[in-house]
C-alpha cells in the first residue's frame, strides 16, 4: 500500500490533507465506534445480540440513539425477500456512505477498500480508466481536465464537461468515490458518458478504457532559451521527478532566459509537492496558508533553498487547473513572482484529511480551506489570469496554442 508521506491531499478529483492517519475502528469517536459496533453485530446477530444493542453511543458531549439503525437491520434480516443474499459488509459500507453523504459535501467521502486502492493508485499516476480528472461544480459531476493523448481526450471530452449519466445511470447525488468506481474499469472495456457542454443539449460518448500512466512533469526547451515545464500532477514522486528536470535546467543555466510553468489541466495532488515546487522560485516567505475549522490559520513557508529565484516566470492556467496547481500558480502571482496567462482556474480551495481504516477502507473529511499568501481564498472563485487568453476548439484543431505563444511573447519582452 502506498504511504502518503507527510502531505496534504490537494487534488480536485480526490483531494487534500495532512498526514494520513491510520485508525483501528475502535479508536475514534462516534463514527468509528458505530462502525465496529455494527460490524461486531454481524457475528452475533443470530444470538439476538444485535437487536438488543439499544444503548446510545457517545461522541464528545453528544449522545446518539442507534436503536432505529438496529431496528432496520433486524427487519431486513427477518423480512426482506432476498435476505439470504444480504452481504453484511455491503450494509456496513452503505450505512457509512449514507452518513457521510448526508453532509452534502462531495469531497467528504467514504472509500471502500477497492475505491481507496484506486485513489492511491491515482496518486502514483498508474491506473486503468479513461484518463480524465473528476470534480464537482455546484454539486454537478464534471470533468476537470482530460489528460493529453489518453482515451477521454481522444474521444472528445473537454474540461468543464458535465457528466449527466454513466452507462445510463444518473449521476445526481453521486460521491466522488462512486464516480471514480463507475468510470474506471479494466483495460479494453467501454464506458458510455452522457455529457452536457456549456449548458447545451446532452450527447453520448463511448470511451474505451486503457492503462493510464501519468507523468508528474516533463521539460522542453522553447526558442532555445526558454525552459518549458509541463506539470501534469502533484503525485507521490513529484519531488524526485522535479529535481531531475531542474538538474537538466541547471546544466543549461548559461542559456536560460525564462521559465514557463504549464499547469493547464492539472487537477492537483499532494500539498507538499506544491510547496516544494513553489519554493524553487523564492528565497523565503509564505507559500500557502490553511484555515482550520476553529478559525486558526497555519502557514506553510519555503521548504528549501530555491535554485531559480531570479529567473522570469510565466504560468499557464485554465479551467482544469485546480487545488495544488492553484497553490503553485497563486503563490507566484500574489507574491509578484510570475504572471498568469490563460483563463480562470477551477477554484478548489478546501482541504480533505484522509483517514486509513481497517480492512483497507478510507475516509476523507473536509477539515479546512487553504488560502493564498495574502489570505484570500479561491474556493469556487479560481485564479484570474494577469493576461487573459482563450484557447478555442478551432485553435486545438489547427494545432495552435495562443496561450503558450503569449507566454513566450511576455518572456521575450
Amino acid at each position: 500500500m502506498l504511504g502518503f508521506k507527510n502531505s496534504n491531499l490537494l487534488n480536485a478529483n480526490l483531494l487534500d490533507a495532512s498526514t494520513v492517519r491510520k485508525f483501528h475502528l475502535k479508536t475514534i469517536g462516534f463514527l468509528l465506534l458505530f462502525v465496529i459496533t455494527f460490524a461486531s453485530g454481524y457475528a452475533a446477530a443470530s444470538k439476538g445480540w444485535f437487536a438488543s444493542q439499544k444503548t446510545p453511543t457517545t461522541a464528545g458531549n453528544e449522545r446518539f440513539d442507534l436503536s432505529l439503525l438496529w431496528k432496520v437491520y433486524d427487519l431486513l434480516k427477518k423480512d426482506y425477500l432476498g435476505k439470504d443474499r444480504i452481504i453484511t459488509e455491503d450494509l456496513l459500507y452503505g450505512a457509512i456512505s449514507g452518513m457521510v453523504s448526508s453532509l452534502g459535501d462531495p469531497y467528504t467521502s467514504f472509500y471502500t477498500p477497492e475505491a481507496n486502492n484506486q485513489f492511491k493508485e491515482s496518486l502514483d499516476g498508474l491506473y486503468e480508466g479513461i484518463g480524465a480528472e473528476l470534480g464537482f461544480r455546484d454539486s454537478q459531476l464534471v470533468i476537470i481536465a482530460p489528460l493529453p493523448g489518453l482515451p477521454a481526450e481522444k474521444a472528445g471530452i473537454a474540461a468543464g464537461d458535465a457528466i449527466l449519466q454513466v452507462d445510463g445511470e444518473d449521476t445526481s447525488g453521486w460521491s466522488l468515490p462512486k464516480a471514480i468506481s463507475e468510470i474506471r474499469g479494466a483495460e479494453g472495456t467501454a464506458v458510455t458518458l452522457t455529457i452536457s457542454r456549456d449548458g447545451k443539449d446532452s450527447f453520448e460518448l463511448e470511451i474505451l478504457r486503457a492503462k493510464i500512466k501519468v507523468p508528474n512533469v516533463i521539460l522542453e526547451w522553447k526558442e532555445g532559451h526558454i525552459a518549458y515545464l509541463k506539470i501534469y500532477r502533484f503525485g507521490t514522486d513529484i519531488r524526485e521527478d522535479w529535481d531531475k528536470e531542474i538538474a537538466k535546467i541547471k546544466e543549461q543555466r548559461a542559456k536560460l532566459e525564462g521559465i514557463i510553468l504549464d499547469v493547464r489541466g492539472n487537477p492537483g495532488g499532494l500539498l507538499d509537492g506544491a510547496v516544494y515546487l513553489a519554493s524553487e522560485f523564492f528565497d523565503k516567505g509564505v507559500i500557502v496558508k490553511r484555515r482550520l475549522a476553529d478559525g486558526k490559520i497555519e502557514e506553510f513557508g519555503v521548504d528549501h533553498q530555491g535554485k531559480l529565484t531570479d529567473i522570469p516566470i510565466v504560468v499557464l492556467i485554465n479551467e482544469g487547473s485546480a487545488s495544488a496547481s492553484e497553490i503553485l500558480a497563486g503563490s507566484l502571482q500574489v507574491r509578484a513572482r510570475a504572471k498568469l496567462v490563460g483563463v480562470k482556474s477551477f477554484g478548489k480551495g478546501t482541504v480533505q484529511e484522509p483517514f486509513e481504516l481497517d480492512g483497507g477502507a478510507g475516509l476523507h473529511i473536509t477539515t479546512a480551506e487553504w488560502l493564498l499568501p495574502d489570505a484570500t481564498s479561491i474556493e469556487e472563485v479560481g485564479l484570474v489570469p494577469d493576461v487573459a487568453v482563450e484557447m478555442t476548439e478551432e485553435d486545438v484543431k489547427a494545432g495552435k496554442d495562443p496561450q503558450l505563444a503569449k507566454a513566450l511573447e511576455l518572456l521575450e519582452q
